[in-house]
């Protein structure tokens, strides 16, 4: 598989894969209850800690020498790679806390026995804290958005406390030169425990008291709501399958079609019905083209995004049908993903939370992701960690 630059929502599979989305989403959904069920599931999951920034680092393979960086270092033009703390200042010159994290990452990290590439969230470096949360006193970290709280006493709290850095792995990478490199999901940390200045985190799910197990209720519930899943798929296949063939270069359907549900989810808003989101689509499309078409300087090129506008909409006043079960099978998959989130969520090794005006807020992890062979994709509660992203307190400035 090709890098892990980017995982996709499972939702958002329908529209880039058509139909064959639709049964990857459903075979990903399938075996994500089975596994709440029974372990020994085809699906394996992780947990999507909210680190940032992504760190790649190892042995790079073209010279032997270990390195860090983000994902620019498989940039096939000018890699930003970093293989000493002077090379961070160079390569990221004036970008504050930014540089300085990759300064010690390479300090701390090259201390590890890594001898492949691996991927990670950065977690902490000097920005721990010590505060009291609940009337107990912890451990925290904020990357990003979340704040991660580990108690003070316990064994984790203890090596947290220690460390001058805190790193989650969860991806490893092989190939002959970093810009040819293929990515696998997970990552062995067998061989980095027990260094007192890393912390090295596992983003594997163990569920060990089996308290995300759904109850028989649970499952005819669930089982219901693939079978509607499915149902409404076969009904937009067809449809689905020329989405990526309609429009031009950006102006594809399906790429506006993503463009538009996240309208919702920036907003903070869940989808409306099914019906009203045909029209608000439509509407959508139409001021999107009319717009690109104003901003034209020559009459040839008015006219031709006046073209692709008025067959876009012609397209989907002829396929209201279709739109309508494309739209309710995206809205019934976001329903199952949900439904599994809030059990996966359930199980909680280290406190998150969100840090506001009023103290610290419980909260949800940012999400997980399902990995099935090469295929790997992405459970979020996509409007939730939106209102926590825009709401809550940052702790750095990210360059």
């Amino acid at each position: 598989m090709a890098k892990n630059t980017h995982l996709e929502h499972i939702e958002d599979d329908i529209l880039n894969q058509g139909m064959q989305g639709g049964f990857n989403a459903i075979k990903f959904l399938t075996e994500l209850g089975d596994m709440l069920d029974q372990p020994g599931s085809g699906v394996r999951v992780t947990t999507k800690w909210d680190g940032a920034p992504a760190i790649i680092c190892g042995k790079d393979p073209s010279n032997g020498r270990f390195f860090v960086g983000t994902k620019s270092v498989f940039a096939k033009t000018a890699p930003k790679v970093i293989y000493s703390e002077a090379d961070a200042d160079r390569i990221y010159p004036n970008q504050g806390q930014l540089t300085q994290k990759l300064k010690d990452s390479y300090k701390y990290l090259s201390q590890l026995p890594i001898t492949g590439v691996l991927q990670g969230d950065l977690l902490f470096t000097d920005d721990k804290r010590s505060v009291d949360i609940g009337g107990e006193r912890c451990i925290t970290f904020q990357p990003n958005t979340i704040v991660y709280a580990i108690p003070s006493k316990s064994d984790l709290g203890i090596k947290a406390s220690k460390a001058q850095l805190g790193i989650v792995f969860h991806t490893t990478y092989s190939g002959p030169t970093l810009a040819d490199m293929n990515a696998f999901f997970g990552a062995d940390i067998s061989t980095l425990q027990g260094y007192d200045n890393v912390m090295v985190f596992s983003s594997d799910f163990k569920d060990a008291t089996s308290v995300a197990n759904m109850d028989d209720f649970e499952k005819q519930q669930y089982k219901s709501l693939l079978n509607r899943t499915e149902g409404s798929l076969k009904k937009a296949s067809a449809f689905l399958n020329v989405l990526s063939e309609t429009g031009q270069s950006k102006f594809q359907m399906n790429k506006l079609f993503k463009q538009f549900f996240n309208t919702y989810i920036r907003k903070g808003t869940s989808l409306p019905d099914t019906n009203k989101l045909i029209d608000d689509f439509r509407k959508y499309y139409n001021d999107l083209l009319l717009k690109e078409s104003q901003s034209k300087k020559t009459q040839s090129s008015k006219d031709k995004y006046n073209h692709i506008r008025y067959d876009g909409l012609n397209f989907i006043n002829k396929n209201k049908q279709s739109v309508y079960f494309t739209i309710a099978s995206y809205k019934n998959i976001i329903e199952a993903k949900t439904f599994i989130i809030r059990k996966l969520e359930k199980v909680k090794q280290i406190g998150t939370f969100l840090r506001t005006d009023n103290g610290y807020q419980v909260t949800a992890p940012e999400g997980f992701v399902a990995i099935k062979s090469t295929n790997a994709l992405k459970l979020v509660d996509r409007l939730e960690f939106s209102r926590a992203n825009f709401t809550a307190a940052k702790n750095w400035d990210q360059g």
